[in-house]
């Protein structure tokens, strides 16, 4: 992003906000965190009204990227009004603040703002949630959108290295590495989304000052059985250790839309090319995913 743009990077402690600090490279980054420490970032409770405030004042940005979020579907559902708080309450002050200086706002939305009876969507299908998580992107998008400068980014399946290993690859890999069983669901259509790439394209749109909704996500549409598969494959894991299980006999909360996916051809035309493929981005991290377990065995 070209001087003198000054971006705030609010959750760089995440794993979208670990991979956009990277892509941000030179650029004049003031970077928060909530849980985990990022290099010269500061702590930051999103949750503190006034705390917030003052470090978009104090940062003047003309970009605001807001990466943090209660991203535990789960949770959402059995916690909403606590929830709510991060991914909804936080983000209207944050969005009245970038409206006050006039930054970019780019936030992060889902495929789970749309029912998943007939993906793969475009940016401008209705939306329908089923669950809490998904009510809360409808209104973070509709509180982003109302600055005149908001960039509102789809995407869906995330995932990449991370260094809290939270994403749904690194806790896969880390059951099978460790012997354990996996559960995936065997009726759950997405379109898995490279976290670096995810970061990289993020990073572009903000410098085209792109604003509105837009799909940032993987080019192909996956059954998340046949992702785990490709997964495992890839790092050289038993497949035997993943057990596939309907969505609904999995004992979960909150109801799961099950054939989402996102179009990103408008994505694809704005940047001159898609994001990296699911096979090419799982043999990527998995060459640089090392096992920390054999590494350690194989130096004794």
């Amino acid at each position: 992003m070209p001087d003198p743009s000054t971006v705030l990077l609010i959750g760089a402690g995440g794993l979208v906000g670990h991979h956009l600090l990277a892509a941000l490279g030179d650029t004049r980054t003031v970077a928060t965190y909530r849980r985990d420490p990022v290099g010269t970032g500061v702590r930051l409770d999103i949750t503190d009204h006034e705390s917030v405030r003052r470090a978009i004042r104090d940062a003047r940005p003309d970009v605001i990227i807001l990466a943090a979020a209660e991203a535990y579907v789960e949770r959402c559902e059995r916690e909403p009004a606590a929830t709510r708080r991060v991914n909804v309450d936080a983000a209207r002050v944050i969005a009245d603040e970038s409206q006050r200086g006039g930054s970019l706002l780019v936030v992060f939305s889902s495929e789970y703002v749309f029912d998943g009876t007939a993906g793969q969507y475009s940016e401008q299908d209705e939306r329908r949630p089923l669950n809490e998580y998904g009510r809360q992107k409808v209104e973070l998008e509709d509180v982003a959108l109302a600055t005149g400068r908001g960039l509102v980014c789809r995407t869906s399946g995330v995932f990449g290295v991370d260094p809290a290993r939270r994403n749904f690859v690194c806790q896969l890999v880390d059951s099978l590495r460790a012997g354990r069983r996996f559960d995936v669901a065997s009726d759950q259509l997405i379109t898995p989304t490279y976290a670096p790439a995810l970061a990289a394209a993020v990073v572009r749109l903000a410098e085209q000052k792109r604003t509105g909704i837009l799909h940032v996500a993987g080019p192909r549409m996956f059954n998340r059985r046949d992702f785990a598969e490709l997964v495992a494959a890839e790092y050289g894991l038993p497949s035997q250790l993943l057990r596939f299980r309907p969505t609904d006999q999995r004992g979960l909360s909150a109801p799961r839309p099950l054939r989402c996916g996102l179009q990103t051809d408008t994505v694809r035309e704005l940047l001159g090319e898609g994001l990296t493929d699911p096979a090419e981005a799982a043999r990527r991290m998995a060459a640089a995913d090392v096992d920390p377990n054999a590494a350690s065995a194989k130096s004794r």
